[in-house]
């Protein structure tokens, strides 16, 4: 019989779309990568930011290797399932085929007692003549059933191998294209390790500049935490009339309007779902500590995430709110803080600022242009809370779409 087209494959047809669908995104990814690399080869400068893109790119590149391995599993089990059929396709055929066969050869030998008109009106009764006509015309159509399944199954079975050839022709594409991202890889490594040589050649250097990106950083906590502290305060009443004004609690207010309260809810309910703060750039640094790149023995906390992109990209709001700060750091660029409910994001190293205190911003609208210097055009991102037990730092990171 023909074999049913649901069951598993369907499972197939959506597993395989999952794959393809992570094996754009990761191609797609390469190629921000590769694109920032390129910039910064044609600038003549080996830095720590480049190291760390090709940290990125081998770490894409080993995913889309294990993204076409899973391809292949697929492609090679539906191969298996196929083939299969197409033996049990084969085997149901030659069974029509035989059954067909002796339908003819019984029908050949009796056919002088098959003459419909003579049979018919053989019969004792009208009523028995009917039955024998309906029995004449059982026998005919199931005659004609058995050819048309005959050919069903052949064509069932013709499809099944084409697609097989198809399937075989896919597979020995995707091996092609997987063996080529092996030799990129090979490639990306070795380029790892020039680049890490070339780097620890100046450690002095090196040093130097994790000292200054760490007042920076340091500076920038501050920054942040005096300007959010700041809008949080409650307003003074106005004195009294002959009186003074009464004294600051020095505590944070954190009742939100009605309004508030729902744009906080909205940005919660869009964890995951945040668009990049930049048309095309790449994580170049995660949240929390982790070992420098290149100096052993010294570690970097991060408070937000830090994205490699195109210099004098745009910088957008990861969700709507409005400008609660614009603030300046001295050395690293402006910096603008957006107020979501209990929630702010920051955008930092900004060479300019668009956007001005008090100001609605959309999501993705930009709020300044990335800063561009001996390190790179790098744009920092940070995602703070306000709680009751003060102000919470969140890695930002599973909060942008994937």
């Amino acid at each position: 019989m023909p074999a049913d087209p649901g069951g598993p494959c369907i499972v197939h047809a959506q597993g395989r779309k999952d794959l393809e669908k992570k094996r754009e995104a990761l191609d797609k990814q390469i190629r921000t990568t590769t694109a920032l690399i390129e910039q910064a080869r044609k600038e003549q400068r080996v830095t720590q930011e480049q190291l760390q893109l090709l940290e990125s790119q081998i770490q894409a590149r080993e995913a889309l290797i294990r993204a076409m391995n899973g391809e292949l599993r697929q492609v090679d089990g539906k191969i298996q399932e196929d083939q299969a059929m197409v033996v049990s396709l084969q085997e149901d055929l030659a069974t029509l085929k035989e059954e067909y066969a002796r339908m003819l050869q019984f029908a050949y030998r009796n056919r002088s007692s098959y003459d419909r008109m003579s049979y018919l009106f053989a019969a004792s009764s009208f009523q028995q003549a009917y039955k024998r006509s309906r029995y004449l015309d059982q026998i005919a159509a199931q005659r004609t059933r058995q050819a048309k399944l005959i050919e069903e199954t052949r064509l069932e079975i013709e499809a099944r191998l084409n697609g097989l050839k198809e399937q075989r022709a896919e597979k020995s594409r995707i091996m092609a294209q997987e063996q080529a991202e092996k030799q990129k890889l090979a490639a990306d490594r070795n380029g790892q390790q020039s680049a890490l040589s070339t780097l620890r050649k100046e450690e002095g250097r090196l040093k130097e500049t994790q000292r200054k990106q760490q007042k920076q950083r340091n500076d920038l906590d501050a920054a942040i935490r005096k300007a959010i502290e700041e809008s949080l305060k409650p307003k003074a009443k106005p004195a009294a009339k002959g009186g003074s004004a009464p004294a600051s609690t020095g505590k944070l207010d954190l009742t939100l309007t009605p309004e508030a309260k729902e744009l906080n809810a909205d940005f919660e309910k869009n964890k995951g779902k945040l668009p990049w703060p930049v048309e095309k750039g790449v994580i170049t640094s995660r949240f929390g500590k982790q070992p420098h790149p290149v100096l052993p023995g010294i570690t970097i906390e991060n408070n937000g995430i830090d994205i490699t992109t195109e210099k004098g990209s745009g910088v957008r709001a990861l969700f709507r709110g409005e400008v609660s700060s614009v603030i300046v750091i001295p050395g690293a660029g402006k910096a603008v803080i957006l107020s979501h409910g209990a929630y702010r994001t920051v955008y930092s190293n900004l060479r300019e600022v668009s956007v001005a205190k008090g100001q609605k911003v959309d999501t993705k609208q930009t709020v300044g242009s990335v800063l561009t210097d001996d390190t790179g055009s790098i744009a920092h991102i940070e995602v703070w809370k306000i709680t009751a037990d003060g102000l919470v730092k969140v890695d930002p990171g599973p909060w942008l779409v994937r």
